[in-house]
């Protein structure tokens, strides 16, 4: 009993922590106009992109390794400058230097906390990490206040957010002290393979919100980026449950993924029927900076789709994660790595102009590739290598020869003889 109570207490807090981020971000379409809305979400997704590729499943590699933080720090800097170059030159996000030094620096700092606050929560230190996700939180709302009252720019409030952030946190780190050159290589090969299993989908998730921002009518951009806002806490659910399956102590498969199928249907089911209720019955609850129309169509879009993904996908990362070995995590790493890159090339394409879409095929588009990677990755998860499967037939028989060879032989009987009794 005592344990259950534990476990929901952690559910509840954990729950709390990861929903305030997402809270932080619907609050900004209340108190800003569409413009200064739109604004931060360009910002805002921008960054998430250089985040994802800065921090490459790094967050996954410092639980494997004891590297120290210079050389975790170097390796985000390094890839978060490449991300933003390669992006600079596919579709010109921002053009002036202040802007871009701006969105690098907030990159950075949140890409290196958010690391190793989720080294936190692996540890088992979960306590700490709601603390500093709260605190995360917190940090933004004040960029409320600084824009309405104090008239301050986005570019300039955002960075001191990220270091303050950065400073609160780094005491309770947990700091390593290798700073092995060969280990960096290492360290870099776990990341990819974490990156790609892990964040493939989060790519995806920012990248459909800065084209949405970036290329769409400012009416659109901002109905579907609030639509997001509010599909995404069943993502946050989702988040909540791997969590804590990631801190159970029994890692069997029945443990793992029946918990979690019961925990992510129930939560996502509750929480999608009530949303949808909510909006058609009081209108007026949405800002003036979007679009109800937009908003419902593209809601109800939204939730068809990503629930449905959302029940299976947390459940099955949490017993790929915790219970399988790594040869399982290299295989669908590898798969993986082909999908994000016809991904990748079929963004740019559209970037480019080459293609035409509208919020509809931008959504379908999404879809089909989340949904490619989770039933790629459940196949490669559950099969059985060739050579199981070849032994198994052999083995049966050979138990079955033994079986019988280990009985005793018939004893025959003499002319005559009556039958023995049975």
């Amino acid at each position: 009993m005592l344990n259950q109570f534990t476990n929901i207490k952690k559910l509840f807090f954990l729950g709390i922590a990861v929903a305030s981020t997402k809270v932080m971000l619907l609050l900004f379409a209340y108190f800003f106009d569409a413009e200064i809305y739109n604004q931060f979400n360009q910002i805002y997704y921008t960054a998430s992109i250089i985040i994802l590729f800065g921090s490459l499943g790094f967050n996954i590699a410092v639980t494997r390794l004891n590297i120290s933080f210079k050389l975790v720090y170097g390796a985000v800097v390094i890839n978060s400058i490449l991300v933003y170059l390669l992006l600079q030159i596919v579709s010109s996000p921002f053009n002036n230097f202040y802007e871009i030094a701006s969105i690098l620096l907030y990159s950075i700092f949140i890409s290196i906390t958010g690391i190793f606050v989720f080294h936190l929560l692996f540890s088992g230190r979960y306590k700490d990490y709601v603390l500093l996700t709260l605190l995360y939180s917190a940090l933004h709302i004040l960029i409320i206040p600084a824009i309405l009252f104090l008239k301050v720019s986005l570019f300039a409030v955002l960075p001191v957010i990220s270091l303050l952030w950065f400073i609160i946190g780094f005491p309770k780190y947990i700091k390593q002290n290798d700073s092995s050159v060969k280990l960096f290589g290492e360290f870099y090969k776990i990341g990819i393979s974490a990156f790609v299993i892990n964040s493939a989908v989060s790519l995806a998730l920012a990248a459909d919100k800065y084209f949405v921002n970036h290329f769409f009518a400012l009416e659109i951009a901002n109905s579907y980026t609030f639509a997001w806002g509010l599909t995404a806490p069943m993502f946050y659910i989702g988040v909540i449950i791997e969590q804590f399956l990631f801190s159970e102590a029994n890692p069997s498969k029945s443990n793992i993924l029946k918990r979690g199928l019961i925990l992510s249907t129930a939560f996502v089911i509750i929480y999608a029927f009530t949303l949808l209720v909510v909006i058609n019955l009081f209108p007026s609850l949405l800002p003036e900076s979007v679009n109800y129309n937009y908003v419902l169509n593209i809601l109800s879009l939204m939730i068809s789709g990503y629930s449905l993904y959302i029940i299976f996908h947390f459940p099955v990362n949490a017993y790929l994660f915790k219970s399988l070995g790594t040869e399982k995590q290299k295989s669908i790493s590898i798969i993986f790595s082909i999908i994000i890159f016809v991904f990748v090339f079929l963004y740019g394409t559209i970037m480019q102009g080459v293609i035409e879409i509208n919020y509809l095929w931008l959504l379908i588009i999404t879809w089909s590739y989340i949904f490619t990677l989770l039933i790629t990755k459940i196949f490669i998860m559950f099969r059985k290598p060739a050579e199981e499967e070849l032994l198994t037939p052999v083995s049966e028989i050979t138990n079955l020869v033994s079986q019988r060879a280990d009985q005793p032989a018939p004893m025959r009987r003499r002319r005559g003889e009556p039958p023995a009794e049975t």
